[in-house]
Formats: structure tokens, sequence, C-alpha cells
């Protein structure tokens, strides 16, 4: 773990989306879009900021992306382009090449645990997941993913 672990990410993106259309309620009703990114590195290396919009130039939101030296982890924040709120903070760390990061949040009114999970499959993929809990995390609902490749160089 280290101010590095994000470094993979920078560049260049096209990522295929895919999101069930309700949540926690046992939906198994998915929509499927693309999306593109560009991911720049911020604070001279120790974090990145990660602009999404629609393959139009649509702005649908921004990651920033911060690792905190004296913590040893990763703070992660989604500001929507829909609002220009900030989403509630997500931390973690990186093992064995994979990442898990969790947070507090809630969905239509009803809180739950959240938890995203990036893995790297290779210099030009890469794959990033959500799951919320309202159980205290006995049992997760995935309800989106995003399969990243690599469109252009590296910033």
């Amino acid at each position: 773990m280290s101010e590095h672990d994000f470094d993979f990410l920078h560049g260049d993106w096209v990522i295929h989306n895919r999101r069930l259309r309700d949540r926690l309620v046992g939906s198994q009703d998915w929509e499927e879009f693309q999306t593109v990114a560009q991911v720049r590195p911020a604070l001279g290396g120790l974090g990145n900021v990660e602009d999404i919009n629609r393959p139009d130039g649509t702005p649908l939101g921004l990651t920033v992306r911060a690792f905190e030296r004296a913590a040893q982890r990763w703070t992660i924040q989604w500001i929507g382009a829909s609002d220009g709120a900030f989403q509630p903070p997500m931390t973690g760390t990186f093992t064995a090449g994979v990442g898990t990061f969790c947070g507090e949040d809630e969905w239509k009114g009803q809180p739950c645990h959240c938890r995203f999970t990036w893995q790297v499959i290779g210099p030009a993929e890469a794959r990033w997941e959500q799951a919320l809990s309202t159980d205290g995390g006995v049992s997760w609902e995935t309800n989106w993913t995003m399969n990243f490749r690599r469109s252009g160089g590296r910033a």
C-alpha cells in the first residue's frame, strides 16, 4: 500500500457500465451504458482526479482520491454533476492488488454500508464494483460495475 496504488489509473479510458436500475429491492434489471474518463495525477502524485463523462461530453461526475500518509490509507469522494454534492467519503487500502474501500451511505433514505472494490486486470484494463449492505456487512448487493479499457496515452 502506497501513494502510488492508483497510478495505474492515470490516462484516458472507455468504461462499460452495468448498473442495477433499482437497488436494495432484489432487482435483477440492469442497465448498460458507456462512459469515458480522464484520470490525472494531483497533489504531486499523492492523489488523482477523475472526470467521467458520457461519450458526447456531457459530464456525469468527478472522483477525487487522496492518499493519507499518516493513516496509510486512501480516501475517495465522488461529486455528481447533477447536483454538485460530495458523496460520503470511502476509505481503504490495496492488498495483494485489490483495493477495498468502505463507508457509510444511504439509498433512498435507508442507511447502508457502501463498498468499492478495485482490481487491476492488466496495463490496459481495470474493474470497479460498488456494493451496498443494509445488515452491517453480513450480505452485499453489487449494484454497479465498471469495466475500464484504456483508450489513449497515460497522463
